[in-house]
């Protein structure tokens, strides 16, 4: 039972916990889309910005600009030389950098809602007088002469207003302010509209508070149905514990009996099923791992190929029970003429191989000839029936350039040819 409710305790902390995480993760992602967004709209602006300074500078640097009279404007009293008259008698208006960006902000919020102006805490002109925004962020410059800008979100805008300092232009109309380079004179505003951002922060908070439930919700729910599972479970713990007794020796003596079948299948995998020496399968698999261990380790290796003399006319004489049993007469002999350590094997009809290990094939010779006088001696005797067996018996053993098991065991096939070409009944060495 103290284990039951520590499990509930511990799973609905986990849930908790998690469903913090989830909150947690909503809100900062909500936080970092409104930042995102803010800095949209400050890039914006300080481009904004950037184009009108690019243009007050070159109004600047020309000593301002011309442009023809017409009904709308008229002279600025605050610009020396405000009116010139051209050859045509045409007349001109001065326009200096302030005035040149009121006019574009005009222009502007006709048509984009943007508002421009260049201000200063000591106009030549009152137009240019700052507001509170303006008087803010220029009291801040001031004071702050490491920074260039200053920002501010409102209401219904988003402002920017970067620094203006004094260039050797800007002296030939404020010589009397005792400006200097490099002073702050004023600084150039741009506001820029906030629907769009507005509608999108409204949209996100909404989304965010929906996810907020949706999580809350789920976690309850969840916090339910675990609680009602981890309770169903235990209900059932003592019903399963009996079972499990029970359960438990049924299957240990089902073990018991799988890995005898196991051990049964895998003896009969790699056993010939008529001569229990070890079947074709089982000697390539030692054969493999017992050449490259040759190789490697630079150890002599050699095989013997061994064939019945004559069997078909053995099994067309006396039968094919007759000739299954002179195999397993013949493959005892073998199997007791071979070392321990030897592997034989029945890789064909009449035909078998034997794998000596740290065998020369002179060494494998003498074996070679030890087991076929076996053979040749012995008789195979059945009630009335005695039959005289002999084999033939290729070798060949492992070469520095043998690549594999199989280029020594088709040497010691040919030499097996070659000995049943040789009258059979005898022992041939690849050369």
């Amino acid at each position: 039972m103290k284990s039951k409710n520590f499990l509930i305790y511990f799973t609905v902390t986990i849930i908790f916990c998690f469903t913090l995480f989830i909150l947690k993760y909503i809100s900062d992602t909500k936080n970092d889309y409104q930042k995102f967004s803010e800095k949209i709209l400050f890039e914006q602006a300080s481009t904004l910005h950037n184009s009108l300074m690019t243009l007050k500078h070159w109004n600047s640097q020309k000593g301002s600009i011309y442009i023809k009279a017409y009904e709308e404007i008229d002279a600025n009293q605050f610009i020396k030389d405000g009116i010139v008259h051209t050859n045509n008698k045409e007349l001109l208006i001065k326009m200096n950098p302030a005035w040149m960006i009121r006019e574009l902000s005009e222009v502007s919020n006709l048509k984009q809602n943007y508002y421009f102006k260049i201000t200063s805490l000591s106009p030549l002109n009152p137009i240019n007088k700052p507001d509170k925004f303006e008087k803010r962020a220029l009291e801040q410059l001031n004071s702050n002469k490491e920074e260039n800008f200053y920002t501010s979100l409102e209401e219904d805008k988003y402002n920017f207003l970067g620094a203006l300092k004094v260039q050797p232009s800007c002296l030939s109309c404020h010589n009397t302010q005792n400006y200097k380079v490099g002073d702050i004179i004023g600084g150039l505003r741009v506001s820029v509209p906030i629907e769009n951002y507005k509608e999108n922060i409204k949209i996100i908070e909404s989304k965010s508070n929906l996810l907020n439930i949706v999580t809350i919700f789920t976690s309850i729910v969840f916090m339910g149905i675990i609680t009602y599972t981890i309770t169903s479970i235990y209900a059932r713990e003592l019903n399963i514990l009996k079972l499990n007794k029970t359960l438990e020796l049924k299957v240990n003596q089902r073990t018991k009996d799988l890995t005898k079948a196991n051990k049964k299948l895998l003896e009969n995998s790699i056993t010939d099923y008529l001569t229990n020496l070890s079947n074709r399968r089982h000697f390539f698999e030692v054969g493999l791992k017992t050449f490259h261990l040759a190789k490697r380790e630079n150890i002599p290796l050699s095989i013997i190929c061994v064939d019945i003399d004559f069997f078909k006319n053995i099994n067309d004489t006396y039968g094919h029970n007759i000739g299954d049993e002179i195999l397993k007469f013949i493959s005892r002999i073998m199997e007791k003429s071979i070392r321990k350590s030897d592997t034989l094997a029945r890789t064909g009809g009449e035909e078998f191989s034997i794998l000596l290990y740290n065998t020369n094939e002179n060494q494998a010779f003498i074996l070679a000839e030890k087991i076929r006088q076996n053979i040749e001696k012995a008789s195979f005797k059945d009630e009335n029936l005695e039959v005289k067996v002999t084999i033939s018996l290729g070798i060949s053993q492992l070469s520095k350039d043998d690549k594999d098991l199989d280029s020594i065991i088709k040497r010691a096939d040919k030499a097996l040819y070659m000995a049943k070409e040789k009258n059979r009944n005898t022992t041939i060495i690849y050369s």
